[in-house]
């Protein structure tokens, strides 16, 4: 048996996997969150102050959205070029995530 057997093995949905991760990552934030102090000491920054810079520092760090019509350009979507069609889908997506992330950073 692999160390890391898929859902299926247990007569699990494959989306089970999915549904695990989520957890486990929720798991982690939240044993993150909850170590970390609620009060600064006098001179120090406040918890509020270390999350703006953070998430200040995250959003200069992110990347402008990809121009989809641009990469069209470069690689078509035809038939014979599935990957192209891929390439285009997640470049989507990925602006799509990306436009979230800096609306999200902005407000926090």
């Amino acid at each position: 048996m692999p160390l890391n057997p898929h859902p299926e093995a247990f007569g699990l949905h494959e989306n089970a996997e999915i549904s695990t991760n989520q957890a486990a990552t929720r798991f982690v934030l939240e044993s993150v969150l909850s170590i970390q102090p609620r009060t600064s000491a006098s001179g120090g920054r406040t918890r509020e102050q270390v999350i703006a810079e953070i998430s200040k520092s995250i959003e200069e760090k992110t990347p402008p959205a990809f121009d989809v019509e641009e990469v069209q350009e470069m690689y078509p979507t035809d038939r014979n070029e599935s990957m192209n069609t891929v390439l285009t889908q997640e470049l989507i997506r990925y602006n799509r995530l990306l436009i979230i992330m800096k609306e999200m950073l902005v407000n926090v």
